[in-house]
């Protein structure tokens, strides 16, 4: 198993590998976001939050009904911070960062969508996030039945039946594929979500260093599996940390599949080859 001792000061991942509940999943996504910024400073971007909230509270206090506090929350989100989806996004970890998401305010659906629920959830309005295949969204009960919000989308809302056909046109699944996901994500699996996203991302730019840091987490965060033990053997390895990745092949062989063994076997006499070049 990865060491756990360069999260120590990450709080929210703590808890989240202890399984508590409540994280914090603004700090949470502020602690991913550290990997690449150390010195990044949280309170910026909590005073963004706080600042929305405050000049939402009258406004949303005094609407008549949940949909128009909805409409409220988006037309703050999207015409004063200016939040909005951009395909460039899905190129660039910028849109994976929540505080370069609202210093930008270009993100992807995740973190878009972890905005919308961050100041949503302050004001009393209970956003929840929802793992779709291919798209996160968020979804609100209301007294007219379930609305689901696309931030990407510049918070386009949809009933049920709506997002279902949406979501069938884009992935192209079965629409019984689709209908039980829309339903609220754990925090724990939107935190596996964005690490997810940021490991395609580095893995598309042979980022192996960058990419390491994330599988880390994952791995962390998945002990039983073995697909991320595996990919954290592979890219411990690529991310020239052949030392360490020759214990964690081993532990690959040991219990992995007979498939991956010619690869894991290969990766493991690199790994012993390009030690001594390392030491």
């Amino acid at each position: 198993m990865p060491a756990i001792d360069q999260f120590v000061h990450d709080e929210q991942f703590l808890r989240l590998l202890r399984r508590e509940r409540d994280i914090d999943l603004v700090q949470a996504a502020l602690e991913i976001a550290r990997d690449a910024q150390p010195d990044l400073n949280f309170e910026a971007t909590r005073k963004t939050i706080r600042s929305a909230v405050a000049s939402l509270t009258r406004p949303i206090a005094m609407a008549g009904s949940e949909i128009s506090e909805l409409n409220l929350l988006i037309g703050y989100l999207t015409e004063e911070l200016n939040l909005h989806g951009d395909d460039e996004c899905f190129e660039s970890p910028d849109c994976s960062y929540l505080n370069r998401v609202l210093e930008t305010g270009r993100g992807i659906p995740i973190t878009l969508s972890l905005v919308y629920m961050a100041v949503a959830n302050e004001l009393g309005i209970p956003l929840t996030g929802v793992s779709a295949p291919s798209h996160f969204i968020t979804q609100l009960e209301t007294d007219q039945g379930v609305v689901y919000i696309d931030a990407f989308q510049s918070g386009r809302i949809m009933d049920r039946r709506e997002c279902v056909q949406w979501l069938h046109e884009l992935t192209e699944l079965p629409v019984s594929e689709i209908r039980p996901t829309l339903k609220p994500a754990s925090e724990r699996q939107i935190i596996i979500r964005m690490l997810n996203n940021l490991k395609s991302l580095f893995g598309n730019r042979e980022d192996w260093s960058s990419a390491w840091k994330v599988q880390m987490r994952l791995a962390l965060l998945t002990p039983t599996s073995y697909r991320e033990k595996r990919d954290l053997a592979l890219l411990t390895l690529r991310a020239g940390r052949p030392g360490e990745a020759i214990d964690l092949l081993d532990d690959c062989l040991t219990e992995g599949s007979p498939e991956d063994r010619p690869m894991l076997q290969q990766c493991l006499k690199e790994a012993h080859r390009e030690t001594p070049r390392f030491n």
